[in-house]
């Protein structure tokens, strides 16, 4: 071969004749137009993936959230004295008051709204197994999950399950 850049090669079958053939790679172009196709294929899948493990990560919050206060209630339950379960201002964690906050993942806030069963903030739990009831709201984005605790028995449900 030729340092020309030609792009045939010789080749000698078994029999003997010569013959000539293509190269076999790819061409620039070629792998241009498969970096510009993976480009687009990837930024139209990212949005949705990231849509999707905030979600993941709003499901697993709204489940560490229900097991937190059923940790409270139990807390509550063998101490024989009332214990308040909390969110910090920004939402960013959450947890027993006086105990170790439990942070949020990025992208989900927490909120317990404000109303008579839940006073200033906070969702109490009484020695008795009773709590002063209220919602935890758990959101990512635009959508909002809610943990419910009952005022009588202290029971925690969570929206949807």
């Amino acid at each position: 071969m030729s340092g020309t850049g030609d792009a045939t090669r010789r080749h000698e079958s078994p029999s003997g004749a010569s013959e000539t053939r293509a190269d076999s790679g790819t061409t620039l172009i070629e792998t241009l137009v498969v970096v510009a196709i993976t480009t687009l294929v990837a930024l139209i899948g990212l949005p949705q993936m990231r849509q999707g493990l905030l979600t993941l990560s709003q499901r697993q919050a709204v489940a560490v959230v229900a097991a937190r206060l059923r940790l409270a209630r139990a807390q509550a339950l063998r101490e024989d004295a009332p214990v308040a379960f909390a969110v910090a201002p920004d939402g960013a964690a959450y947890g027993v008051v006086g105990g170790v906050p439990t942070p949020t993942p990025p992208g989900v806030t927490v909120s317990i709204p404000r109303y008579p069963a839940a006073p200033g903030g906070r969702i109490l739990f009484f020695g008795d197994g009773s709590a002063s009831g209220g919602v935890v709201a758990v959101s990512a984005g635009r959508r909002t999950l809610r943990v419910f605790v009952n005022s009588g028995a202290g029971a925690v449900a969570v929206q949807g399950a």
